[in-house]
């Protein structure tokens, strides 16, 4: 009997799952009609749609965006950018020197009023020509240098200016393939200083 009952009862779960198998397929049938209708609301009207196992359709509503156009604008040019040249050596003694001849004098004004600072504007001096003439020499494309010089060996090798002992000078360098060259900035003497190999 225990057999008999243990069967009954499997039956008996059995039944009770299908019936409620059924009972949800019944509630949902009653309720996908009602899920079905949705509504969605755009801009101020609301859209309806009715959907059923066979066909959708949709109740589309009159769009309110404006379509955005975009015309293009000139525009001025602010500011010229310069490219910058690259850099070399001079080629020759030749370029160098006809270069050192056409550029202008060195601006030596100090500002307008004579001041910088509430303090008065210390005179030109060698350091300044040398730092003028190398960036004027960057902004034609060449490379030259600043170098510093002792007096002793300044007064040797240049001969139209002497300077004291007691002091150093500031002068310009350039290579032009294997030789080495001074520049007085304030006089524009070109010397030659050695060979580098």
């Amino acid at each position: 009997m225990n057999l008999t009952e243990d069967r009954f009862t499997r039956l008996l779960r059995a039944l009770i799952v299908v019936a409620m198998l059924a009972l949800v397929f019944c509630v949902a049938a009653y309720l996908v009609p009602a899920i079905s209708r949705s509504q969605a609301y755009t801009g101020d009207k609301i859209h309806t749609a009715y959907r059923n196992p066979e066909r959708v359709q949709y109740h589309p509503v009159e769009t309110m965006m404006e379509e955005v156009g975009y015309e293009p604008v000139e525009m001025d040019v602010v500011e010229n950018v310069e490219i910058p040249r690259p850099l070399r050596y001079f080629h020759d003694f030749d370029e160098l020197e006809e270069w050192l001849k056409n550029i202008p004098a060195l601006d030596t004004a100090p500002d307008a009023d004579g001041k910088k600072n509430d303090k008065r504007v210390k005179p030109f001096d060698c350091d300044d020509y040398a730092m003028k003439l190398q960036e004027k020499a960057l902004n034609d494309g060449y490379i030259m240098s600043f170098e510093v010089i002792h007096p002793v060996e300044y007064n040797a090798i240049f001969k139209q200016k002497r300077i004291p002992t007691d002091a150093i000078h500031a002068i310009n360098l350039v290579i032009i393939g294997n030789e080495i060259y001074y520049v007085e900035p304030q006089t524009r003497e070109i010397v030659f200083v050695a060979y580098l190999d």
